[in-house]
């Protein structure tokens, strides 16, 4: 055995021995210390993990309840179904009895109280200072930690930094009395603060903002804690912030005026970079050495593993996290050996109730001859209390993490620790729940299995992933990309028709310009003459027989080919839709990520068709054929540039046709790229002819030529029914009806119920109405509130809205740009101004002082149900909120409207959840999540009534409305014989 190895040997066997002395003290931890009904329930919640599931639910939806029925109503409709005979009996009597309901909720009240103040410390400051200290008594240290609700507001932000601020003033008062126990050996004060409850901007796109407001708002707190020798903890939340956190934690680490604060950072070990983040920053900190270290580093797993997965799955991304737990245990050891080699540089502290990570760090900390005053081992409140105690006793530097706060903000905090208790993979479950050995619970890792993410369907087919702006190095790449692409966007820039061979010029010209600065010209553009039009219609003609001879395998590898040259170029498209369309960096990147789905998806749904069957008898064959139908129109709005065009061109070339492309006027530029994709993908000429010119010329002209068969279009519900009506006239020479497809946009709604998550509905609306400045067919334009929450809802929907970034989409932070012309600018102030005479103005935004088009975000409440504001479509920032009675009364103001393109729903009851999608008049229902962002493949888009006609776009039933079925049906027998079945 070599000296490496015995050294291993040695180290494992260290483990164990301290492993076997901490797990001797024995007794019951967290929630398996409960007494009486609350210790039957969890009982009941270990064995039935639906049951457990449905229970947190419950626990985190209770503190939005109003009044015995409400809330018997929740606990039936959560519980009932996997109750226990003895629940199910007592639930239903109490449903039947006037005081059963009040006794139902007292006990449902109660039980969920001890569940909490198990895990959370205190409220009030007296009480938290009085318990910090009998803590202290007892030999631990603490961090306490404020719960609260999700920042989405100052105001919000303000009370959490004042709430914290005034924690950690009175616990300086009652330092000299910690100070009575000599045997605490850390810092006697310590609070660990959210980063992103320091501003809504905590965001990666408002990085800098985010940065500069955090360092900012936080500076007084840091300055008093400095003056106390008070330990600040920067926690690290979700992956997304990961790069904002760590790059405040250096430049604190770096600040003059804090060269005396003991300042600590949280590191997660269930990162795939973290040991490669973990070992530059110790490099980086390597001049702080000293033999009492002023920074820390506190080693965690992580407790945000199910939302980084389930984001990650959602986006197409690898997984930020290992999804083998072993690996992130593997990861724990090495950051382990990492941060005691380090010991000089920062103070370790290692969060944990796994035996084993905490039996390793000690081991290795002893080998290398360290005083348990060199490193800190750290728990949570209410947590495997035999442990801390056990380490306590071993002469072990143990500090608390505790939570502190009002219960309400405290629930998604209470059901996270409710879940890491009783978990199947949780250690604290095996450990006092299940008793398991200890000689299982501290084996080495070994890895196992990871978890797969989902499969995608169709098979084959996966949304295309989104630019990880979250990194900096990739949003330094787009924002070059913009700087270079800028200067080449003027005048000289010139749009042709383009139909694959040399036209004269019509002579007509039209410029694009910048709806940010409208001075600036981006290109000037070819009005389409009467015989252009004629000219793309015959290319288009000729080009459409050999095409359609092709088979659909070679027309699903030109759409691949398509989306391969898009992908290439998606940095130069998102930086013209951000100049062309005021497009904000999210939305252009998510527009590019479409065109490609649409790509990808009716490529594999093409090839699909090629292989459907008939049910063919014996002496007989059938054969479905899908036959193009011709020259397709396509005529696409202005807000999806890219993915809408994109979408409908895709679907009409893979089944054979020839299209002809008009783009919308403001943005053609974009559309030129659509042309040079297929052309790039080796379509053959004139399949695809791009003719520009504006609708009310050059699209009538298209729409109505007699060897047009199809039209796609997307657009108002004027120009919508416009082109219906002129499609269904047959005129001379005309062989075949025209088919229209027809997106024509909504007037949407979302309902906010009363037993809503204001923490997701506000963020949600607000992003529904205000995206691209609620230019989205989709877009939130009304939302009914249940009035239990009416006051709630307006009251943090108006704050938030007063966050918003409106700017110049060029800069990253910005989340609202300008709306498309002026044109647009004028109606939607027009509408703002006629809404103020019959409805009450909430809010109105500032405005940048640019020169472009822009429009302030809007909120009318009460507003005049008979107004234009209420019933026509706005297309812009305006919102109108109004009061509903009751869930039913909301889902009639929800559908009283002509159209039925989009609804939402936010409320965290099932029932109420399949009533309103049941009743919704609407093509897309989304329940508590935006009503804005479908994906082709998961939310196959469209609507009916009058919001158009047609199979929804990105569905498995879109292309069929760009083909002609042909059924071939063939007799076998000959003189007695058929081939099919003789041998």
């Amino acid at each position: 055995m070599n000296t490496e190895s015995a050294s291993a040997a040695s180290l494992e066997q260290s483990v164990q021995e301290i492993a076997a002395a901490v797990s001797a003290y024995d007794g019951p931890s967290g929630v398996y210390q409960l007494k009486g009904l609350a210790s039957l329930v969890m009982k009941q919640a270990l064995k039935d993990p639906v049951f457990r599931a449905d229970l947190f639910r419950l626990v985190d939806v209770f503190p939005t309840l109003e009044g015995p029925e409400q809330i018997t109503d929740h606990v039936r409709e959560y519980l009932d179904p996997r109750a226990p005979k003895w629940m199910a009996a007592s639930q239903s009597l109490a449903s039947k009895l006037g005081i059963g309901r009040s006794v139902l909720t007292s006990l449902t009240r109660n039980n969920i109280i001890e569940m909490a103040n198990q895990f959370i410390l205190g409220t009030e400051l007296d009480e938290i200072a009085r318990k910090v200290g009998q803590m202290g008594q007892k030999g631990y240290l603490t961090t306490v930690d404020l719960l609260g609700e999700k920042i989405i507001t100052y105001p919000e932000s303000d009370r959490y930094l004042n709430r914290i601020t005034a924690i950690h003033d009175r616990l300086t008062a009652v330092a000299p009395f910690l100070a009575t126990n000599a045997n605490l050996t850390g810092p006697r004060i310590s609070i660990s603060i959210k980063p992103s409850a320091l501003t809504p901007h905590f965001g990666p796109l408002q990085r800098e903002t985010a940065i500069d407001e955090v360092i900012e708002r936080l500076t007084p707190l840091l300055k008093s804690a400095q003056d106390a020798g008070s330990l600040i903890f920067l926690d690290m939340e979700h992956y997304d912030t990961y790069e904002l956190t760590l790059e405040i934690f250096n430049r604190l680490v770096f600040e003059p005026s804090f060269a005396d604060l003991q300042l600590g950072l949280v590191m997660q070990a269930y990162l795939r970079r973290h040991v490669t983040e973990l070992k530059s920053l110790l490099s980086l900190l390597g001049s702080q050495d000293s033999d009492h270290p002023r920074l820390w580093i506190r080693l965690v797993k992580g407790a945000y593993w199910d939302t980084e997965f389930a984001q990650a799955s959602a986006e197409s991304h690898t997984p930020p996290v290992f999804t083998d737990k072993a690996e992130s245990d593997l990861s724990y050891e090495e950051s382990t050996r990492l941060l005691l080699d380090h010991h000089r540089s920062v103070h370790p502290a290692f969060g944990s109730h796994n035996l084993r990570s905490l039996s390793y760090a000690i081991a290795y900390a002893r080998a290398k001859g360290l005083t348990p005053s060199e490193y800190e081992i750290q728990m949570l409140y209410g947590m495997a209390e035999p442990m801390s105690s056990a380490l306590l006793a071993q002469g072990q530097s143990v500090r608390i993490y505790t939570p502190v706060g009002e219960l309400l903000p405290g629930m998604s905090y209470l059901v996270r620790r409710l879940l890491e208790n009783t978990s199947n993979s949780s250690f604290v479950r095996a450990r006092f729940g299940n008793k398991q050995s200890v000689a299982r619970l501290v084996a080495p890792p070994k890895l196992t299995r990871e978890t797969p993410l989902p499969k995608s369907y169709p098979e084959g087919y996966a949304h295309e992933p989104t630019t990880e702006f979250r990194h900096r190095h990739e949003m330094r790449l787009q924002g070059e990309t913009i700087e270079r692409i800028a200067p080449t966007l003027s005048s000289a820039n010139k749009i042709r028709v383009s139909i694959g061979q040399t036209l004269p010029e019509s002579g007509q010209w039209s410029i694009s310009v910048n709806p940010t600065d409208s001075t600036q010209v981006l290109a000037t553009v070819e009005e389409a003459s009467d015989e252009q039009v004629e000219a793309a219609i015959t290319a288009a003609l000729k080009a459409q027989p050999s095409w359609a001879h092709a088979s659909l395998t070679d027309r699903a590898t030109v759409l691949r080919r398509a989306a391969a040259y898009l992908r290439s170029h998606r940095l130069e498209i998102n930086a013209v839709e951000i100049l062309e369309a005021g497009k904000p960096w999210l939305e252009a990147d998510n527009d590019i990520g479409e065109a490609i789905d649409f790509l990808e998806y009716y490529a594999i749904w093409a090839e699909r068709l090629g292989h459907e069957r008939l049910d063919s008898p014996a002496g007989e064959t059938n054969q479905l054929r899908y036959r193009s139908r011709g020259v397709t129109v396509v005529i696409p709005p202005w807000n999806f540039p890219l993915a809408i065009p994109m979408g409908m061109t895709a679907a009409a070339i893979v089944m054979g046709n020839s299209v002809i492309l008009k783009p919308a006027e403001q943005t053609p530029i974009t559309a030129r790229y659509i042309v040079q994709a297929f052309e790039h993908a080796g379509l053959p000429t004139g399949a695809l002819c791009l003719v520009t010119g504006r609708g009310e010329t050059v699209g009538a002209k298209l729409v109505r030529h007699p060897q047009v068969s199809t039209i796609a279009f997307t657009g108002s519900r004027a120009v919508g029914l416009d082109i219906i009506e002129a499609a269904s006239q047959v005129v001379p020479g005309q062989i075949s009806l025209k088919r229209v497809i027809a997106e024509m946009g909504g007037k949407n709604a979302i309902v906010v119920d009363a037993d809503a998550d204001l923490d997701q509905a506000v963020p949600g609306v607000i992003y529904s109405a205000f995206g691209f400045a609620g230019q989205k067919c989709s877009a939130c334009s009304r939302v009914i509130v249940h009035r239990q929450i009416f006051d709630a809802f307006v009251d943090r929907l108006a704050l938030a809205a007063g966050t918003l970034i409106v700017g110049d989409p060029r800069h990253a932070a910005t989340q609202m740009g300008p709306v498309v012309d002026d044109a647009a600018q004028k109606k939607i102030l027009g509408m703002i101004e006629e809404g103020k005479s019959g409805s009450e103005l909430l809010y109105q935004g500032a405005l940048p002082e640019l020169n472009g088009y822009f429009v302030p975000p809007t909120i009318f409440i009460n507003p005049d149900r008979q107004s234009a504001l209420y019933r026509e479509e706005i297309f812009g920032p305006v919102l109108t909120v109004e009061r509903a009675e009751d869930l039913d009364d909301a889902i009639w103001r929800a559908n009283d409207t002509i159209y039925a393109l989009t609804q939402g729903i936010f409320s965290r009851s099932a029932k109420a959840i399949a009533r309103a999608a049941d009743a919704a008049r609407a093509g897309n229902f989304y329940v508590n999540r935006g009503i804005t962002g479908a994906i082709p493949g998961r939310h196959p888009f469209g609507g009916f009534g009058n919001s158009g006609v047609g199979f929804k776009a990105g569905g498995p039933s879109y292309l069929l409305q760009f083909a002609d079925q042909q059924v071939i049906s063939e007799n076998l027998l000959r003189q007695g014989f058929s081939p099919d079945i003789s041998e």
